[in-house]
């Protein structure tokens, strides 16, 4: 049997899953290729390309049938990269993106006409035309079992209604963040991870919701994933409260900058001054008072003990 490796291919903004290709076929991230799925056929193209050791097909098959809400659109079956998408491929999927603004106005119709509460976010026509999927977002649970007959009918194919979270409905509108650039979950992140308060702690920022949350209400996906980066730099500062040797003397800690690695200090008062000073040091100038490894660091102590307690967040389906 020849060689397949596994590649994680997004298919549109929100749906996205791995797959296995042959060697033979070469494939690289950023290749558009066609996909086979158990009904039907897809084309995506490549996100990354895992390492390059077989996949264990028979636990991609494992995780699919666990994990009912992994990023797929049906079947239970391994999807196989069947070739790299030619220009007839791409004619048709841009005739699909075609027909989905057709589709898209006989669904807005038949939800007014079912009088839903939901907000109709994406649809995507699979490749060979026998699956559409429409992404929704709503308050709470939506009965929409007629609505899902209904448009079979109308629109003479298979239809699958997916309902979605606010972050996911951020992930497939994208859009620019306060930092200037393309959201992170519309962009390079594969999963939502649980994010709470005390990340936003530990990197010194503002508690303030309208500081720390996305454009989604929910806290920002860049406090989890720059979390390591934080901690790596802190442990190589002396911790708050611990006593320091200074270019002034001794003092103690009050504070650290860990991305400007900028220490700040309190120090005894000087000549007539009344109450201790408070100088900034660069951290490569001070000398730690304390036998090394006798001052963790609180967020090793947390790991420690626990980890995070995740804050409620949506999973993409």
């Amino acid at each position: 049997m020849p060689t397949r490796y596994r590649y994680r291919i997004e298919f549109t903004p929100g749906i996205e899953f791995d797959a296995v290709g042959e060697e033979s076929l070469l494939l690289e991230a950023g290749m558009d290729v066609v996909v086979t799925c158990e009904r039907f056929e897809d084309l995506g193209r490549i996100r990354r390309a895992f390492d390059r050791a077989p996949a264990d097909e028979d636990a991609m098959a494992h995780d699919l049938q666990e994990n009912e809400k992994g990023r797929r659109i049906q079947g239970l079956i391994v999807p196989v990269v069947r070739r790299i998408a030619g220009p007839a491929d791409l004619a048709q999927a841009a005739e699909n993106r075609e027909r989905e603004t057709t589709m898209q106005r006989s669904v807005l119709q038949k939800i007014g006409e079912y009088r839903l509460e939901m907000k109709l976010i994406n649809l995507h026509l699979v490749q060979d035309r026998r699956l559409l999927v429409v992404q929704f977002a709503a308050e709470g649970r939506v009965d929409f079992r007629e609505l899902l007959r209904d448009l079979s009918r109308v629109l003479h194919l298979r239809v699958e209604l997916r309902q979605i979270g606010v972050r996911d409905e951020t992930a497939v509108r994208g859009g620019l963040g306060c930092c200037g650039r393309p959201f992170c979950c519309a962009t390079f992140l594969a999963d939502f991870q649980s994010i709470n308060v005390r990340l936003a702690k530990e990197q010194g920022l503002s508690l303030n919701p309208v500081n720390i949350s996305g454009v989604c209400g929910r806290l920002k996906c860049c406090l989890r994933y720059e979390a390591e980066g934080y901690r790596e730099l802190r442990r190589e500062l002396p911790r708050p409260g611990s006593l320091v040797l200074t270019p002034d003397g001794e003092g103690k800690v009050l504070d650290v900058q860990p991305l400007k690695r900028v220490v700040r200090v309190s120090l005894p008062p000087a000549g007539g001054e009344v109450g201790p000073r408070v100088a900034d040091f660069p951290a490569d100038q001070l000398k730690s008072l304390h036998p090394p490894g006798c001052c963790r660091h609180e967020e090793d102590e947390d790991a420690t003990a626990g980890g995070d307690e995740p804050e409620a967040v949506d999973a993409r389906p």
